[in-house]
């Protein structure tokens, strides 16, 4: 189910009514099965906004519903403050929902990850401008990581041949397109290869699977597992790297090109800006991120090339 939100400044104590949603998987030629690493709460209820003051945002399920809120619930407050509107937290499911948001003006702007904003670029060429991409340690690109457990006896990826393994989500670059690639580059059928594939629909779940044995090997964003091991020592003790792939752009903030040109340069000044102050320095930190900065014109090649191949 989704949920939308509506996030005042002081809004946070908000944060622990919403728990992560059940997990579902889309359709596809191999065998597939559901992980529930967590149960489902009621979502929180949305308040209501006087017109022209409200900003819909959402970020595409790279972490899960609960993981989101709380990462970003500083930069949604700093974001209204600074902004002067309402922040209303559009939660879904799958990127593909929200593409589908962005796309028809439903959402004002989102932190998409880059499998979903190429795949919306190609097939609604003009519906959203990016804004901002993240930059960590003064790069903004990210890796997929393919993770499986410490005690797994395999080298490289084709070691997974018929074992249980976890994609995100279709649209994922780093949690899908990537391996998928990497499997038809080596003259592989992906629907064939492994012995069942499961959608987690979040890489924080892709990496608790790997962690609690439910499956064998999962691909991930390095950013997020990056950030989960720092949070986390634990988790290197139960998880290993297998492959780590080419740089790829980092995930993009973008914004509905239905939103007009003067707030959209509104939403880009303040992210730019975040990093020159303290309050925006912490609200980064929560999030994983040094700073935004705006694309090169290049910065996506590769991944549109892994994502074209693999589709």
């Amino acid at each position: 189910m989704a949920a939308a939100t509506s996030l005042h400044p002081s809004f946070v104590a908000a944060v622990a009514l919403l728990g992560p949603a059940l997990l579902a998987c889309p359709s596809a030629p191999y065998p597939e099965e559901r992980i529930d690493l967590a149960r489902a709460a009621p979502p929180a209820t949305a308040r209501p906004a006087a017109a022209g003051t409200k900003l819909r945002f959402s970020v595409a399920a790279m972490f899960s519903p609960q993981g989101s809120l709380t990462s970003y619930s500083r930069l949604f407050a700093l974001m209204a403050e600074r902004l002067g509107v309402e922040i209303e937290f559009v939660q879904r499911r799958t990127y593909r929902e929200v593409n589908d948001l962005l796309a028809t003006g439903q959402v004002d702007a989102a932190l998409i990850c880059t499998g979903g904003y190429l795949e919306l670029a190609r097939v609604s060429p003009g519906r959203v401008e990016i804004l901002a991409v993240p930059v960590v340690g003064d790069v903004s690109t990210y890796h997929s990581y393919v993770i499986v457990p410490t005690s797994s006896r395999a080298a490289t990826l084709a070691d997974l041949h018929g074992r249980r393994f976890a994609y995100t989500d279709e649209l994922s670059l780093t949690g899908r397109g990537y391996p998928i690639h990497w499997l038809r580059r080596s003259g592989v059928d992906p629907a064939a290869f492994f012995g069942t594939v499961q959608f987690t629909q979040s890489h924080d779940r892709s990496v608790e699977a790997v962690a609690r044995g439910v499956v064998d090997g999962a691909a991930v964003d390095s950013l997020i597992y990056d950030e989960m091991v720092a949070r986390r020592p634990d988790l290197s003790g139960a998880v290993r790297i297998l492959d780590r792939s080419p740089p790829f752009g980092s995930p993009p903030v973008v914004a509905s090109t239905a939103v007009p040109a003067e707030r959209r340069a509104a939403i880009r000044a303040v992210l730019l800006g975040l990093d020159r102050d303290p309050e925006g320095r912490r609200a980064l930190a929560a999030i994983g991120f040094d700073r935004f900065a705006p694309p090169s014109p290049s910065l996506y090649d590769g991944a549109r090339a892994v994502m074209e191949a693999a589709r």
